[in-house]
């Protein structure tokens, strides 16, 4: 684990190589960690999870990410039920302007 760079309560963000690790500090690291690339998006998820907000443009990475490392089990839950949501619609169709 590499040197630590930011708390905020409970949660802590690791500098590790060229990437970040955000830590859930109440319970041992295997459990509630997650890896990100950018100390921005570390904190983003903190505090995502501390203020119990859903972000709709999360990709899969990151929702999950906010799975791991929260311990509200309703916030898991509904985090969880908007990924399966968008597993079920699918990949979105790209726009192509045929015309030109």
């Amino acid at each position: 684990m590499g040197m630590q760079v930011y708390q905020d309560g409970s949660y802590k963000v690791y500098r590790a190589g060229h990437n970040y690790i955000v830590h859930n500090a109440r319970y041992d690291f295997k459990e509630k960690h997650s890896h990100v690339h950018n100390f921005q998006i570390a904190k983003k998820l903190i505090h995502c999870v501390t203020h119990r907000i859903i972000p709709r443009s999360f990709n899969f990475y990151l929702l999950t990410s906010l799975t791991r490392i929260s311990d509200d089990e309703d916030y898991i839950a509904k985090v969880e039920s908007l990924i399966e949501v968008r597993k079920q619609k699918g990949k979105k169709q790209q726009y192509c302007n045929r015309s030109a």
